[in-house]
């Protein structure tokens, strides 16, 4: 009896050490500028180096919270259900799950809802890009091109896109994720991402963001990132 106390015991141990937080910050700067725009503050708790769930706080120039964000990965890592929330004025954007992918998007009382189509494959959604680039990080390197559908609930579609390696150094992969469609491209410039070559981490982000300014236009911004690498059991 005291033996499968004891087997128990380290069972449950095990169980809660394969459960880590990591906290991180992305400060936004106005592009090829040091004009601080807002500040992003990750909480992202894994399980066996899977994400699980995600929250993030936005906060203005002044340290003041301006939007807030929850990620649950019941889906997948590329896939998260998500909510976001504007909360200087009645704007929410959400993808959730049932039976397939829905998404929301609601202003000043009004709501809009889309059911993404099952065909719209390989699907990224939100934060999920972030794994994506990473389960297809071997493909990168070798200076392919992968191509995808992200999910877009302000504009209540999935847009096509690739994302394609522009320059490979000694320490970063450098992307840039563009439209699919030639035709389209000039309506959105390419998005530019650095990944640190070593460990895969997210280094800056350039690019428009799905934060919004007080008029509800999308924020152009160059995101770099700062790792808290003292991850919590």
């Amino acid at each position: 009896m005291r033996c499968l106390i004891m087997l128990f015991s380290l069972c449950c141990s095990m169980l809660v050490s394969a459960q880590t937080t990591l906290t991180y910050q992305g400060m936004a700067y106005a592009p090829g500028t040091d004009t601080l725009l807002y500040s992003e503050h990750h909480t992202l708790t894994l399980e066996n180096n899977q994400p699980v769930k995600r929250e993030v706080e936005y906060r203005n120039a002044n340290g003041d919270a301006i939007a807030q964000k929850q990620n649950q990965y019941t889906q997948g890592a590329t896939q998260p259900e998500f909510l976001l929330q504007d909360l200087r004025r009645d704007y929410h954007e959400q993808v959730s799950y049932d039976q397939g992918f829905v998404m929301t998007v609601q202003e000043n009382g009004k709501a809009e809802q889309t059911r993404i189509d099952k065909d719209a494959q390989p699907l990224v959604i939100d934060a999920g890009f972030d794994e994506f680039v990473r389960q297809h990080w071997a493909t990168l390197l070798a200076g392919e091109q992968v191509d995808f559908y992200f999910a877009a609930p302000a504009r209540q579609d999935v847009i096509a896109f690739r994302v394609i390696p522009t320059a490979i150094t000694e320490q970063q992969l450098q992307l840039e994720m563009r439209l699919q469609s030639r035709w389209l491209a000039w309506l959105l410039d390419p998005i530019q991402l650095h990944y640190d070559l070593n460990n895969q981490r997210l280094l800056r982000y350039i690019g428009l963001t799905n934060i919004q300014d007080g008029a509800g236009n999308g924020i152009d911004a160059e995101i770099r990132y700062q790792y808290d690498d003292t991850v919590h059991n």
